[in-house]
Order: structure tokens, then C-alpha cells, then sequence
């Protein structure tokens, strides 16, 4: 195991622990193979170390070691169709297959042979064709890192990085390689995912100074030399070989709850099964007259309770959602689960910088204050020596820097030698420059930190300071008047501080003054109100969390139509636990925020008040905040930190796309709903009118028939997946009670409807037109099985309806042709098959029945909707967003709590509120009591195709909600 201890650049020495030691200076070269840790890496430019690598051995580097990614095996085609025959479902189809074998009907068993295979080709196709286009979207997570070559900074993706690439780590970069340190700030690095650590570790330090790929720069920046890459890094070694050994795979609450109400349901089924054999064999004699046939009769009772295309179903309207988000509306999910969470989402907590505003931050030149014995030229120099200018996708360091360049002023003379980059915590950079034989050391940051940096609390910075006029009341006083001022008015506030000599070496000794104030305008975005409007409508409410001062918050806040009872994080903080949890309930935003305020925010609201939240955010500083909420939200240009705790990754700047992932996740979660409460209901009427009338008369539809019914539910349902579902102002909960209920109202209602029809058309008075059930003859299993056929497909449009049928949202012309199709097919089957000849009197007795019973059945369940507290509320009838109304105070006041009244009836329970995750080895029986296999979109992750050291925590934290993903770095605003 090597471990590189730190010296001074230009003498690194590489040592071997418990060894011979070896030399490798940073500015030479190695020899040897691939293999070798330190092979043929290009050596660093002697008179620049920072210009990287020339094109020349960029080339011979690529040549000898290869793109920086692993190998990840994908799942053979033929893997993918074999799948499909294992999982609870499909086995029990395929015991069925068995016993009809056995019992030698071979009719039976082709049957149900050949509607496996068809379900099986029909899963494949979905499947595979959902696979590829949820493929196509994990190009658009792929990551870049700053990085120099040739002298100049580049945007590159990950997998272009090659050994001696000098790469720029900021805090919330996932490490794309193992690199080692070069110059800098002395980084916090989150090394959990492979060393199961809680604390971040120092680099350089007694560690050494190579930072291993797939850990976290936490805090500080600095540049790295890239050493090993792809498979040859210590984590993609590992990597390699668990992934061939185990899946890890996400469970959503919704799939559990609908598996455990299969499996009920399938429970109740055998328990009739065991009923119709004991009736048939004992009760009629059939074990005396024709044990086979008593066996198929109960055999068709377990094959008309098993919804086989039920995984189908689910799995291809998330897959389908998920790629229609992407496409459709910007947001891409990290995993299939997160969608029911996005359709439960009651409360919003949004970060302000760049997701409500543009984080197209400008400099306002003629709006600086300088302080006395400074000029506002001077204090935008100092602003811009405590930049990055290599940091293009900071929205301050950026703003800053072109501030200056347009002032045309000089920075000749200057040097900035070091620099201590932004940590969230302590809320400032500070940068050491050389000018001619004096060293300047200056501050930048949150004006009450660069005043003081106890202010608010201690932390944990190597430099602490007081302002020397820290103690003039007067300049104080008027320092905060003028941050007031200019916060009140909208504008963010960067203070710069000086001291001259190495602040470092002066220790207590150092002496530093307050230069002035830098004002930033970060306007509102101009579909932000709009977008505020909107989620309102969805009765989701909207918290702004910002890091700036309250009344650049509360501005914020009038802007863009929310509430302006903007607090400071401080009142929160400080609050009595027994107030501070309706603190946070009342509140429309808090300011000045801590990470630490943001992750108790969302835990209250999540575990106290019982609500999906959401939290969105870009930074290192977000990232626990993310992971706590049920839908973390990272916006575009999110650090890596950011993306890997999200639920949802915003590859387009704003909050619309949210709006739009909300409505889109609503409807696919409306399909799904509608689909199970129908599927368990046609179950329940199939088993409960076949049994019943077994028990009653010995009559048994042919278990053919039974077995062709089963399959055609299950295949002219298949367009339920690419229904004109609409999305309702209410959030759509996983809530099993109600799916039951739902299903065991149409189930047992229908199953009363139909029992009471047959029997009374075997009373019919007209000889010609009643059916004999005691004797079991053609017209009367006909009669019966197009009657099933019927009442089952009729029933998904009463159930996909939120209101009543003919005032709901249109269905899907591809689902309406398709229990047409199914109708007219089932109504030839029934008159024309010799083992059936149904009269036409009788089939349109059927027709006639059957609407009629629809429609009472519909208007019956918008009261059992509402006893069940099921309403579907208000249906939003596209997805444009609403024109915002102007409001006073008080109208938003009684909007809110109208909204809240909601936000109470839309609580789940603690069982609900996480994801589940498995990891599972891949030698097992994949899904065997699932609801399908564990194929789709890497077991419920989109599958990412990134550089491989993204995917390093999923091997060892199985805890995390999903896969590490990547993407182009930004620094949190202070």
C-alpha cells in the first residue's frame, strides 16, 4: 500500500510504508507497465507545474493507459428475455403449467405455455426499448472537471482525464481519479466510501498527499496531478470485482405496498382454490368422475387471480415517465423510486442563488463602498486578487473577475501565491499575494464574518480576526447601515478585508483592516413567479433557504410572490425546542442560514409534520440537506456532493423544471394507481364469480377459455402505460388502504352485479333467451366467460376516471382501441366457438347489462371516494404555467393556510418515508418475490455512464439513496 508524505514542491518523494523507498520527484517521469502505480506518467513543466500536459502526452498517455472509466458489464439481451420468466408471478404461472401437464391436458398446458412466452416477448420489448432510451439520458450526467492543459483551463468530462493531468478540486467534487495534491488549500476529504470513516480526513497531511478517487473534497480547493486512472486506481480495482459479485437495487414504498397486496390477494385465491377442489371433488363427486378435470376446474381459479402483467405495467410507465421528464422537462431521476415521492411532494424548500434567481451575478461598480483610507477601485483589485479565475463556473469569483477586467485597471505587480477557498461553515476565502518584497494577505466573504469571524459562532478556520476598528461604534454602525441598505434593495453583499504580511505568520499579531463592501445584483428569474403560482396551485408549498441576509431574502420573497416572514437562521437556532418546530412550519424562508439549519429544516418537516419534502441545492453545503429530504433536488451545475445525495438532477437552470417533474410524476403514478386498483378488482370478480357459481351449480367455465381471458386482460391493458392521465392539485400518496378499498369496492360490487345477472337469466321466463347453469351447457359458459370478458375490460375506464366518466379526461385512443379489439375478439370467441354457440339475444343482454352497470358502479364510487378520503381534487389541465396575481400580505396569509389544510391530510406514515435498498449477489434467483426481475435501468438506477470512480459508494454504503453521480463543478455562493 503506498502513502506519500508531503514536502515542498519540486522535492515530493514517494515512499513505499514498511519498505524500501522509492524516488519519484513530481517533475520526473516513470517507467514500467500500465500496471505500475507510477508508470510512464508524463512529468510535470519544470518552469510551469500548473500549464499540464502538452497535446503530445496527452496522446501517449491515453495510448499506454486507457479512458478513465471501468468496465460495467451490462445484462446479455438473452439474460434480459430469460429474466422475464422468473419472479413470484411468472413461477406460479409456470406451476400452473406443471399441473396442467401433469394431469396430461395438453391443450391447457400450450395455453399457458404460450401466454409465458407471449408475456415474456411483451416484457422484453418494453423493457429493452425503455432501457435504451433511459441509456440516452445518462449521457446528459456526465461529469467535467476543470483541468489544464497547454497552459489553459478546459472544461473536460472525467473519462478524458488521463495520468498527469493537473486537475482543480473543489469542495463538493467527487475525486475523478487518484490525484495527488500539488498547491492549494489543505483539503477536508470525505473519505467514507471507502474507509467507512465519519470524519473528514486532511490532505496533505499525516494521511500523505494523494487523494484516492470516488472520496468528497468537503472543503478547500486546490490542483491535483492525476496519478492512476480507470481500473488501475485502488477503488476501480475493487470496484470491478464487486460489481461482478452483487446488484444493488431500490424498492419503492408503492411497489412493496402492491406486492403485498398481490400477495394477498394470491393467499385468498389458493385458499379458493383448496375450496372449489374440496366442492368439486367431494361435494360433486369429482374426484370419483374425472379427477383431472376437478383439478383444472381449481386450477383456473389461482391463474384468474395472477395479474402476470402487472411488474410489465409498473416497471414501463416509470421507465417511460422517467424518460419523458428528461426530455420533456429537464429533471432527470436517479432512481425510479424517487418519482412516487416527487408525485407525494407536499413542501418545497428552495435554495435562492440560482434556482429562484439567475445566479447571473453583476458587480453594481458605482454602488461600492470603500471604506476610509480605501477606493473603490482598490477594493474591487482586492476582490479580484481573492478570486479564481479558473473557477468559470462560480457565480461570485465570476463576477467579480469580470467586474474587474471591465474597470481596464492593472493587476501588474500582484501575485497570488496561495489561496484558502470557500468553505460553507465558515463563509470566506482568503488569499495570500505577493507584491514586489511585500506579501498582502486578503479576506473576502459574509460581512459580519470578515468584520469578525466569531460572528454568529466560532468556527474552525486556521485564521481568526477582528477588524482593528472593530470596536469604533461609529464605523461599525455605519458598515451594517450601508449592508442594510443594500440588502434591503435587493442587493447580495461580499465584504474584502486586507491585511498586510503573511496573516499566517503574524498570528495574533496581524493586523487587519476593513476595505469595503462589493454590491451584487442576482435578480429574480423572470418564470420564478410564475412557477411560485404554480406549485401553489398543486398545493405544494414553497420555503425559500437562503445564506444571505434576511432582507435580501425577504425582497427575494416579495419579488417572486411568497411570503416576506423571512427569518434568520439564528431565531431558529436559538428558539426553544418545543417553539421551534412551528417556527419552521409558519415561516415562508429563513436567511443566513448554516448547513446544519438546512438539513433540521427539512428533517422537521419530513419527520415531525409527516410531509414529503423536497430540498433543492448546488453545493457541497447542500448535500446532507439533499439526502435528507425524501426528493433532494440538485439544480443545474450542482457539485458532485449535490448530485450524488439527489433524487433529482435539473439539467436546465430555474425552479419550472420542478413544476413540470411534479405534474408528469403525478400522472405516471395516476396510471399506475388506476392500473392495480383495476387489476386486483378484475381478480376479485373473476375468482369470486367462477367460485361462487362452481359452488353453487358445479358449473365450470372451460379452463382454456379461463387461461385466454387471463391473458387477454393482461395484454389489452398494456396501453395503460401511454394513458391521457391528468394530473390533479392533489399529491398522489402511496397509501395501500385506499388501493384496497378501491379494488375491493369495484371487486366485490362487480362480482355482485354479475352473480345476481346470471342467476337471474337462468330464471329468465323466455325459454329462448335464459341460460341452464345447473346443467353447464355451451350457451351458458359462453354467456358466462363474455360477461367476465366485458365487466373486466369496461372497468379500467371507470377507474382511470378521477370524476365521473363522461366529465373526465379523455382516455388514450391506443387504450380505448384496445379493449375495443379485445370486446370484439372475446364476442366472436363466444358466438362462434362450438363449445359456446352465445345467442345474439343473449350477447346483446350482455351488452345492454353491462353499461348500464358501468355507469351506476361510476357514479357510485365518487361518493365511496370521498367516505375513503380519495378525491382526486381539481385536475390541472396542462402544464403551462399560471400567470402570477398580485396579492397582499394578508390574501397570502389565507391562501397558505388553506394550502397547509391540505399539506394535513396529505401525511404519511414513518414506514413511508425512506427508500429501500437491497443488495443482493447476482448467483441468486434475481426477483424471485418481487414484482419482476431486477433488469430494468440498473435494478431502479438510471444507469449512468460516467467516469468509474462516481460509483464507489454504491459498493460500500448501501444506506446512500443512490448511485454517485457527477457533473460540472460550482462553489456555493457565501
Amino acid at each position: 500500500m503506498l502513502s506519500h508524505k508531503h514536502i515542498p514542491y519540486g522535492k515530493i518523494n514517494t515512499t513505499m510504508k514498511d519498505a524500501e523507498t522509492l524516488t519519484e520527484p513530481l517533475l520526473d517521469g516513470g517507467e514500467g507497465t500500465a500496471d505500475d502505480a507510477y508508470a510512464n506518467i508524463p512529468p510535470l513543466n519544470p518552469e510551469d507545474p500548473l500549464s499540464g500536459l502538452t497535446d503530445e502526452q496527452i496522446k501517449q498517455s491515453l495510448a499506454t493507459f486507457g479512458k478513465n472509466e471501468i468496465f460495467i458489464p451490462e445484462t446479455p439481451l438473452w439474460k434480459l428475455f430469460l429474466k422475464q420468466f422468473i419472479g413470484f408471478l411468472p413461477i406460479l404461472i409456470e406451476l400452473a403449467a406443471i399441473v396442467s401437464i401433469a394431469v396430461q391436458d395438453y391443450t391447457d398446458f400450450g395455453i399457458i405455455l404460450a401466454m409465458l412466452v407471449i408475456n415474456a416477448c411483451l416484457g422484453f420489448h418494453e423493457e429493452y426499448k425503455a432501457k435504451k432510451s433511459l441509456d440516452e439520458l445518462s449521457h446528459q450526467l456526465e461529469s467535467e472537471v476543470a483541468v489544464r492543459r497547454n497552459g489553459e483551463t478546459l472544461q473536460l468530462n472525467v473519462k478524458e482525464l488521463v495520468p498527469g493531468d493537473v486537475v482543480l478540486l473543489v469542495g463538493g467534487t467527487i475525486v475523478p481519479a487518484d490525484t495527488q495534491w500539488i498547491k492549494g488549500d489543505t483539503v477536508s476529504v470525505d473519505t467514507a466510501p471507502l474507509t467507512g470513516e465519519p470524519i473528514p480526513r486532511k490532505y496533505p497531511g499525516e494521511h500523505g498527499d494523494v487523494i484516492l478517487s470516488g472520496t468528497t473534497v468537503v472543503a478547500g480547493e486546490c490542483y491535483g496531478r492525476v496519478l492512476r486512472t480507470g481500473e488501475h486506481t485502488e477503488i476501480g480495482n475493487a470496484q470491478k470485482e464487486i460489481m461482478a459479485d452483487k446488484t444493488v437495487t431500490v424498492v419503492s414504498v408503492f411497489q412493496k405496498k402492491i406486492m403485498l397486496v398481490v400477495q394477498i390477494l394470491v393467499s385468498a385465491s389458493f385458499a379458493l382454490v383448496i375450496a372449489v377442489l374440496l366442492v368439486q371433488g367431494l361435494y360433486y363427486n369429482g374426484f370419483q368422475d374425472d379427477v383431472p378435470q376437478t383439478i383444472l376446474d381449481a386450477l383456473v381459479i389461482l391463474i384468474a387471480s395472477i395479474p402476470i402483467a402487472l411488474p410489465l405495467v409498473l416497471q414501463v410507465n416509470m421507465a417511460l415517465g422517467a424518460s419523458h421528464l428528461a426530455t420533456a422537462y429537464h429533471a432527470v431521476v436517479t432512481s425510479l423510486p424517487a418519482l412516487q415521492d416527487i408525485a407525494s411532494m407536499s413542501m418545497l424548500c428552495s435554495d435562492k442563488t440560482g434556482t429562484l434567481t439567475t445566479a447571473n451575478m453583476s458587480i453594481i461598480t458605482d454602488q461600492i463602498f470603500a471604506a476610509d483610507g480605501f477606493t473603490p477601485e482598490e477594493v474591487i483589485l482586492y476582490g479580484y486578487l481573492c478570486s479564481n479565475a479558473d473557477k468559470k463556473d462560480d457565480p461570485i469569483d465570476r463576477a467579480i473577475v469580470s467586474a474587474f477586467n471591465a474597470t481596464g485597471n492593472s493587476k501588474d505587480g500582484y501575485v497570488q501565491t496561495e489561496i484558502i477557498g470557500f468553505n460553507p461553515s465558515v463563509k470566506r476565502v482568503v488569499a495570500f499575494v505577493e507584491s514586489g518584497d511585500k506579501t498582502l494577505t486578503i479576506a473576502k466573504g459574509l460581512p459580519a464574518k470578515i468584520l469578525d469571524t466569531e460572528a454568529g459562532a466560532p468556527d474552525d478556520h486556521e485564521l481568526q480576526w477582528k477588524v482593528d476598528k472593530i470596536n469604533d461604534h461609529a464605523f461599525i454602525k455605519s458598515v451594517n447601515e450601508t449592508d442594510t441598505s443594500l440588502s434591503t434593495s435587493g442587493y447580495k453583499t461580499i465584504a474584502i478585508a486586507v491585511c498586510e504580511g503573511n496573516a499566517r505568520e503574524l498570528g495574533d499579531a496581524a493586523v487587519w483592516k476593513f476595505a469595503g463592501l462589493l454590491p451584487m445584483l442576482d435578480p429574480p428569474r423572470e418564470d420564478t413567479p410564475a412557477t411560485i403560482e404554480s406549485l401553489h396551485h398543486a398545493n405544494i408549498s414553497v420555503k425559500m433557504i437562503t445564506g444571505d441576509h434576511a432582507n435580501v431574502g425577504k425582497e427575494t420573497s416579495r419579488l417572486i410572490g411568497l411570503g416576506t416572514n423571512v427569518l434568520p437562521g439564528e431565531e431558529m437556532r436559538n428558539a426553544p425546542s418545543e417553539t421551534k418546530n412551528d417556527i419552521i412550519w409558519n415561516a415562508d424562508g429563513f436567511a443566513a442560514v448554516l448547513p446544519s439549519d438546512k438539513r433540521e429544516i427539512v428533517l422537521v418537516l419530513r419527520n415531525h409534520f409527516g410531509l414529503v419534502t423536497g430540498m433543492t441545492g448546488d453545493g457541497v453545503n447542500d448535500a446532507a440537506a439533499l439526502s435528507a429530504a425524501q426528493v433532494g433536488i440538485a439544480v443545474a451545475g450542482a457539485t458532485d456532493a449535490a448530485k450524488n445525495a439527489a433524487d433529482l438532477i435539473l439539467t436546465e437552470e430555474g425552479l419550472s423544471p420542478i413544476y413540470g417533474a411534479v405534474l408528469e410524476s403525478r400522472r405516471i403514478f395516476a396510471r399506475i394507481k388506476a392500473y392495480v386498483v383495476y387489476r386486483v378488482a378484475a381478480s376479485i370478480i373473476l375468482v369470486l364469480t367462477l367460485s361462487i357459481v362452481i359452488f353453487v351449480t358445479s358449473c365450470a367455465v372451460d379452463s382454456l377459455m379461463i387461461i385466454i381471458l387471463a391473458l387477454l386482460n393482461d395484454v389489452s391493458m398494456i396501453p395503460v402505460a401511454y394513458d391521457n392521465a391528468k394530473a390533479t392539485t392533489k399529491p398522489q400518496l402511496p397509501v395501500a388502504k385506499t388501493l384496497v378499498l378501491q379494488s375491493l369496492f369495484y371487486g366485490l360490487v362487480q362480482a355482485g352485479l354479475s352473480l345476481m345477472f346470471i342467476f337471474s337469466m337462468a330464471h329468465n321466463r323466455n325459454p329462448n333467451d335464459a341460460i341452464d347453469v345447473d346443467k353447464c351447457d355451451g350457451e351458458a359458459r359462453g354467456f358466462i366467460w363474455f360477461h367476465l370478458v366485458m365487466v373486466t375490460e369496461l372497468m379500467i375506464f371507470s377507474v382511470r376516471a378521477p370524476r365521473f366518466v363522461l366529465l373526465s379526461p379523455p382516455p388514450s385512443m391506443y387504450l380505448v382501441g384496445s379493449v375495443f379489439l379485445t370486446l370484439v375478439l372475446g364476442g366472436l370467441l363466444a358466438c362462434l366457438l362450438p363449445t359456446f354457440g352465445l345467442h345474439g339475444a343473449n350477447l346483446g343482454f350482455i351488452i345492454l347489462f353491462n353499461i348500464a352497470s358501468f355507469i351506476l358502479v361510476d357514479l357510485a364510487k365518487i361518493q365511496f371516494r370521498k367516505m375513503i378520503g380519495e378525491e382526486p381534487g381539481d385536475v390541472i389541465a396542462n402544464d403551462q404555467l399560471l400567470t402570477p396575481k398580485t396579492r397582499t400580505e394578508t390574501q397570502k396569509t389565507v391562501e397558505k393556510g388553506e394550502r397547509y389544510r391540505t399539506h394535513r391530510a396529505s401525511i404519511i406514515g414513518e414506514s413511508d418515508r425512506c427508500h429501500c435498498v437491497e443488495v443482493k449477489s447476482k448467483s441468486g434467483l434475481p426477483g424471485f418475490f418481487s414484482l419482476g426481475g431486477d433488469t430494468l435501468m440498473d435494478n431502479g438506477f438510471v444507469s449512468v455512464r460516467r467516469g468509474f470512480a462516481a460509483v464507489a459508494a454504491s459498493t460500500t454504503a448501501p444506506n446512500d439513496r443512490g448511485p454517485h453521480r457527477r457533473t460540472k463543478q460550482v462553489s456555493s455562493p457565501y
